[in-house]
């Protein structure tokens, strides 16, 4: 039986071709990576910077795709001291480094490469935890994300799931997973007990939350 990391190397040569086809088809666009539209995109974005003050510091955007959360901190005024996008796809991070080029851009997994260099005051993580794979338990394959991207950071870090507690009208989709959010809190609690879980921000266009784990108390 494929151990853990070569379970996760198939799943990224999967997704590698995935986006890479999706880059081909949309290009610098929402959609190559499965967002519905900027809008909602830039939402979670300002949401992020609520909990967090990435002004001067490090900021380690893990499954940064194509550095939309750098073209939102450029456009809404909040400059970061260094940005550093982590991604498994190397088209994606072209894109990237065309368009940003004084900034960092690492190839790489946070679960089976060393990525020496990566580490930032704070990180975050958009919908890096969504898709649903069918090799590998979901849950455990969230929490060791967490765990690796939280142990990468001096200060905190925030991400975005999706939630059980789901919006009756809103189809179910088989594609993606569906976190129960006392089941993350229980876990994020084993991490820090500093912890922030918001469940209370509109459907975009289904129902998320986003979580801020701290090292240190908030003051």
């Amino acid at each position: 039986m494929p151990s853990f990391h070569e379970q996760l190397r198939e799943i990224d040569k999967s997704l590698n071709e995935r986006y890479s086809g999706r880059l081909r088809n949309f290009g610098d666009d929402p959609r190559t990576l499965g967002w519905d539209t900027q809008a909602n995109q830039r939402v979670r974005f300002a949401l992020a910077c609520r909990e967090i003050d990435v002004s001067d510091a490090a900021v380690l955007d893990v499954g940064c795709g194509l550095a939309d959360f750098r073209s939102y901190l450029n456009d809404s005024g909040n400059h970061c001291g260094r940005y550093i996008g982590v991604d498994i796809n190397p088209d994606l991070l072209q894109q990237c480094r065309t368009k940003f080029p004084d900034d960092t851009f690492r190839c790489g997994n946070l679960l089976v490469d060393e990525l020496p260099d990566v580490r930032a005051d704070f990180a975050v993580m958009f919908g890096v935890l969504n898709f649903r794979f069918a090799e590998i338990n979901n849950l455990e394959f969230a929490k060791s994300m967490i765990a690796a991207a939280f142990d990468r950071v001096d200060n905190a870090l925030v991400f975005d799931m999706l939630t059980t507690v789901r919006d009756e009208d809103y189809p179910e989709e088989d594609f993606v997973y569906y976190y129960n959010p006392s089941e993350i809190l229980e876990f994020a609690f084993s991490l820090t007990p500093h912890v922030t879980l918001r469940h209370d921000y509109p459907s975009i266009p289904q129902r998320e939350m986003m979580l801020c784990l701290r090292k240190h108390a908030d003051v």
